[in-house]
């Protein structure tokens, strides 16, 4: 009994310290910090850190914040979890369709891992720092690796695009959006690090960001960027005096990085639309259907490819009769390669291609209801955001729902984490903060 007793005291003292040091150092933010700074790394770096704050919350959950699993900000991501087991198991491929829950867990698992922290603005701040840290660091390594490239005599198509983030396998888009939140954190946060004291440090990271995001050279993300921006120093610089200034110094970047001839290139070639595409329409009839030519396909541009596709894929969803379910999550890639095959867009050209639209994914895949869930995600996070007057938050959802236009987002491992965590930790925020409002 005696040694049950001292062991017993052994392992309470254990426990006890383990607790201390966790209050202690916040061990739960730290996590959140780097969850954060791996994100614009390799997929495996990234997962590590999920999968880390993961063990710790199962091991130190709260049970007074089940709670906030009740909230939109959790009911979503949890449902949506739900909706692809569902649509997986309804589809003649169900097998192919569960293979996307090896992805889609890690909404649930940022959920559990954000509603067992008491997230304020400080430690939003402070994942933010990290962010950008992380950021810059990682598009640091990558102008080294150009420098190398150029120093092997690499062509101008090695340094850019697919070719700049390929060393973390990263799509250019997403790695953009990385860049373009890091970018604008900076520019508009007032915290020490960024801010007065920091000029040289704050210049600098300004200079490596602007130019990753050059060499990315996404079209989307470049434009919209330039108009948000636009907005802001409109807003917010009140004196004409330094409102002058801001302009003057956006006008002369915006107007050189879009005479950059690659980026120049890129936006003549990829905005082209055609009379011929635009007369583009789908059919069921094979005797009136539009079959593309090799030499079509070798000059469509990315534009017109997004409509092509997009326009096919909705038409097909509605005439096979599939508007409320979609095509479900393991049989999508066989309808869409069908109907593109039957287009002789395919095979070897835009087989196993997503529709290219985040918006149009959703609908195809999962039906009709299902976009319209998401569509109210969306509109619940604008209306949060701008209810708490979040300037940051409010320009992250422009930048991920624009870029939603033209690319399938929420498809990819670094996609899924980048939108869910950010958007839910500042969501998590408000519901905190009026949490504190309510018992004051």
């Amino acid at each position: 009994m005696e040694y049950k007793s001292r062991r017993l005291n052994q392992t309470t003292s254990l426990v006890g310290f383990i607790k201390n040091i966790i209050s202690k150092y916040d061990v739960a933010t730290i996590l959140l910090c780097l969850i954060a700074a791996t994100i614009p790394f390799k997929i495996n770096i990234g997962n590590l850190a999920i999968i880390i704050a993961s063990v710790y919350t199962v091991f130190f959950f709260r049970k007074e914040n089940l709670k906030k699993l009740k909230s939109f900000s959790a009911i979503f991501p949890i449902a949506f979890f739900l909706i692809v087991i569902i649509s997986s198991l309804l589809s003649n491929k169900h097998m192919e369709g569960l293979k996307r829950l090896n992805l889609e867990i890690l909404l649930v698992l940022l959920v559990f891992i954000l509603v067992n922290n008491k997230i304020t603005k400080t430690k939003i701040s402070k994942i933010l720092i990290w962010f950008t840290y992380g950021t810059v660091l990682s598009v640091t390594i990558l102008l080294i690796h150009n420098v190398i490239k150029v120093a092997q005599h690499k062509e101008l198509g090695d340094l850019i695009f697919h070719n700049f983030t390929l060393l973390y396998d990263y799509h250019p888009i997403y790695y953009s959006l990385n860049i373009s939140i890091a970018l604008f954190f900076i520019i508009h946060t007032k915290t020490k690090w960024f801010y007065k004291k920091n000029k040289v440090v704050k210049t600098g990271f300004i200079i490596i960001l602007l130019l990753g995001l050059i060499l990315c050279v996404s079209k989307a993300i470049l434009f919209i960027n330039g108009i948000i921006y636009l907005f802001y120093f409109s807003l917010k610089i009140k004196q004409l005096k330094k409102k002058i200034v801001y302009f003057t110094i956006l006008g002369i970047v915006s107007i050189s990085v879009f005479n950059i001839h690659f980026i120049k290139d890129r936006f003549t070639d990829g905005l082209r639309f055609s009379p011929e595409i635009l007369n583009f329409k789908p059919t069921n009839d094979f005797s009136q259907k539009k079959i593309f030519t090799y030499q079509e396909k070798t000059e469509i541009s990315d534009l017109e490819l997004r409509y092509v596709l997009s326009s096919i894929g909705v038409y097909h969803l509605v005439k096979d009769g599939k508007l409320l379910l979609g095509f479900k999550q393991g049989d999508t890639k066989d309808y869409l390669n069908y109907y593109f095959f039957s287009y002789n867009l395919g095979p070897n050209w835009y087989e196993d291609f997503n529709l290219h639209n985040q918006y149009t994914h959703m609908l195809v895949t999962y039906g009709v209801f299902v976009l319209i869930f998401f569509l109210c995600y969306l509109f619940f996070s604008f209306y949060e955001a701008i209810k708490h007057k979040n300037v940051m938050h409010v320009f992250f959802l422009i930048l991920v729902c624009f870029g939603f236009l033209f690319e399938v987002t929420l498809v990819r491992s670094k996609g899924i984490v980048f939108f869910y965590f950010f958007n839910t930790l500042f969501l998590q925020n408000y519901l905190n903060f009026e949490d504190s409002n309510n018992r004051n």
